[in-house]
């Protein structure tokens, strides 16, 4: 069986009786896919929606027309670039990586530009778009050869497709569902795309099945990744579209098998994407949703459970999304630009025709936001004339779940004052050993936001760059987090590696009158112990309350919080911001604890990010413990930030007791073994 394989590595060995059904010609394939496109209902055709899309939406169609003659001229953005429009080649130097960053290379394999010049010659009909991305289809068949799927020793060549490379797994299953069917909807009918280049188009997409079918469940085994979520939706796509190959019935039971188990075991019971990161988690809402898209493109079924666990994913969405907008920047997370939860909304909308989920994305985010992710979206929605009719009347709407969350399953916990755009917010998380390697070095690290701006933050992700600034974004000391001596709390080995990792997770979280905690505990400075308290009081103060146990004497305890704001005034007992015309933040620190102001990072996209204040409290403990008590207190636009004394700290027995004042009130509160219980 593995020889005849083998014997069939490459396009030149293949026959059409190889990958057709039995007594299809290619000629036949070629006349029957023509005549399957034009008999599409015409809610389904390029033509009549590129109408519908300039009428209604003559802002995003312009906006994509400017996109496509920067692709004309070879111009793109990709990771890497600046955030500036860099040429790539015309045609592009595919298997090149100019700017030293592997997403480069991968992104370029995606074609993205390949449906914005297609979905541009369809609200043109200029000639040259089509040709364009004919031209650059061609070259790259042409010059960009498929791995063999087989080793010499007959067994599977999976590395392959897991490396840097124009045929890196999750590229060919990103072309399955975005890019290439845009050649197929929009230009079919032009006189370059001919019956020759059909031919050795089908031959390709034969190739990409394969690798998916039999190189993706090698990968992933247990449907545990998002790549695989995407891998599946390709070979989804294209057996739907290119019904004619003779596995295309195989290869489409297997992807709608491997989808169900994908929701199965990616999502937890409460709706959260397990790696943990929200903007993977908004990205996988949308993908998921994808295949309530194609099953009412091509008529097949899903599950009621598939669609009510959709449902909760986007509930979690919102929970992960910063009261003034964009995402909680929770490991190889953005917390704007791309894949928010507007971006979970727009899929929702799409899979279940409910207003509810644009009513909330309009809430925290600007139209022109969500607009932009309807823009490549466009040609898939159901409904134009009602999503126009929809938009129209769209209306901000509160969402409708509670304040506080605890995902059990991943570790963390999101708590806010109130679902107002102001509102004082907390998102914490401590989980460890990581689930894979998008999580930073952050256990009991937190994100604080208040009065429509970011405070004290989580840095984000910035790059997937083998580099310095990596290991910047993910190592400790750039997260509002403990550290001792300035170790990570376990190794970093490089980009996309760690070493071995000690037990961390939330102990209990919870609300109580006036008070919304989480208690998180780790064991990464094996023999040191580091429980962690967090709480928003009041609504408005956070309380981070630390003890290390186990420390062997003469260690320096470190605690590290990143300012949004380069305006620090620095004090003897903490520092507060000063950025005219903006809410600030004050760090009020318990006694003996030296603060250093360190240079720092905060990044919003890939290679993009503003400089930011690291203020470091240092202390070397001569004891097998360590307390420490620090309130974060936040001042409004209007306001000067007031003085305010340490907070005191006792130990009680097992517990640790915390005492300050604010404002005439008198604060009393005590951390037990796994919660935080307010006194006064």
């Amino acid at each position: 069986m593995k020889e005849s394989l083998k014997e069939k590595e490459t396009a030149v060995n293949i026959k059409q009786e190889d990958i057709l059904m039995e007594g299809i010609t290619m000629q036949d394939a070629w006349l029957r896919l023509r005549a399957r496109e034009a008999e599409k209902s015409p809610k389904w055709q390029a033509k009549n929606r590129a109408k519908q899309i300039k009428t209604w939406f003559p802002k995003e169609a312009e906006q994509t027309i400017t996109l496509a003659d920067q692709a004309m001229e070879g111009m793109l953005v990709l990771p890497g670039t600046g955030p500036d429009l860099y040429f790539v080649g015309n045609p592009p130097r595919w298997a090149e990586n100019p700017c030293g960053d592997y997403e480069y290379t991968y992104q370029l394999n995606r074609m993205e530009h390949w449906g914005t010049l297609c979905a541009a010659y369809s609200l043109t009909g200029e000639q040259r778009y089509a040709d364009k991305v004919l031209e650059e289809l061609e070259n790259w068949l042409d010059t960009v050869p498929c791995h063999p799927l087989f080793k010499e020793d007959g067994t599977y060549n999976v590395e392959a497709f897991d490396g840097c490379s124009c045929w890196r797994a999750l590229e060919v299953g990103i072309r399955g569902y975005r890019t290439w069917p845009y050649i197929v909807e929009h230009l079919l009918d032009t006189p370059g795309f001919t019956e020759t280049l059909f031919e050795k188009l089908l031959y390709r997409v034969y190739e990409h099945c394969r690798v998916l079918y039999e190189i993706s469940p090698r990968l992933w085994p247990r449907a545990d990744h998002n790549h695989y979520l995407m891998e599946n939706l390709g070979l989804l796509t294209f057996s739907c579209i290119f019904s004619d190959l003779k596995d295309a019935e195989t290869w489409k039971a297997h992807a709608l098998r491997e989808l169900e188990r994908c929701m199965e075991n990616q999502v937890t019971k409460c709706g959260g994407q397990i790696e943990g990161c929200p903007s993977y988690h908004n990205a996988c809402v949308y993908w998921f949703s994808l295949k309530l898209n194609l099953a009412e493109k091509y008529g097949f079924s899903v599950k009621d459970s598939y669609r009510e666990q959709l449902k909760h994913m986007f509930a979690h969405s919102v929970w992960a999304t910063r009261p003034c907008g964009g995402s909680s920047p929770w490991g190889d997370s953005h917390t704007a630009l791309t894949e928010t939860m507007a971006l979970a909304a727009v899929g929702c909308y799409m899979a279940f025709g409910d207003l509810y989920y644009l009513q909330v994305a309009r809430h925290f985010y600007p139209m022109e936001t969500i607009m932009e992710d309807f823009r490549t979206n466009l040609w898939n929605v159901k409904d134009l004339g009602r999503l126009a009719e929809d938009l129209r009347e769209l209306t901000p709407v509160l969402p409708k779940q509670p304040c506080f969350a605890w995902q059990k399953d991943l570790d963390q916990v999101f708590f806010r004052s109130s679902w107002d755009n102001h509102a004082a917010s907390v998102m914490t998380a401590c989980r460890t050993p990581v689930q894979n390697q998008h999580a930073h070095m952050d256990p009991g690290g937190f994100d604080f936001t208040a009065y429509g701006e970011p405070l004290v933050c989580d840095p984000g992700i910035y790059t997937y760059k083998e580099c310095e600034e990596r290991r910047w974004m993910k190592g400790i000391r750039w997260h509002n987090c403990l550290n001792i001596d300035g170790r990570d709390p376990w190794e970093y080995r490089g980009s996309w590696e760690y070493g071995p990792q000690r037990e961390g997770r939330i102990l209990k979280a919870g609300e109580s009158e006036g008070m919304s905690y989480a208690v998180s505990e780790h064991h990464n400075y094996d023999p040191a112990v580091c429980k962690r308290a967090i709480a928003l009081i009041d609504g408005t103060i956070v309380l981070v309350l630390d003890l290390v146990r186990g420390l062997r004497g003469g260690e320096t305890v470190e605690l590290n919080f990143n300012v949004d704001r380069t305006e620090v005034e620095f004090g003897p007992n903490g520092i507060r911001s000063c950025r005219e015309g903006h809410p600030n933040i004050s760090i009020v620190m318990s006694e003996g604890w030296t603060p250093r102001r360190i240079a720092g990072k905060i990044s919003t996209g890939n290679d993009i990010w503003h400089d930011s204040t690291i203020v470091r409290f240092q202390k070397r403990v001569s004891e097998s413990q360590c307390a420490s008590a620090a309130l974060l207190i936040p001042v409004p636009a209007e306001e000067t930030a007031l003085a305010a004394k340490s907070p005191t700290i006792q130990r009680n027995g097992d517990d640790l007791e915390v005492e300050f004042q604010w404002k005439q009130t008198e604060y009393r509160l005590r951390m037990t073994e796994d919660r935080l219980e307010r006194m006064c």
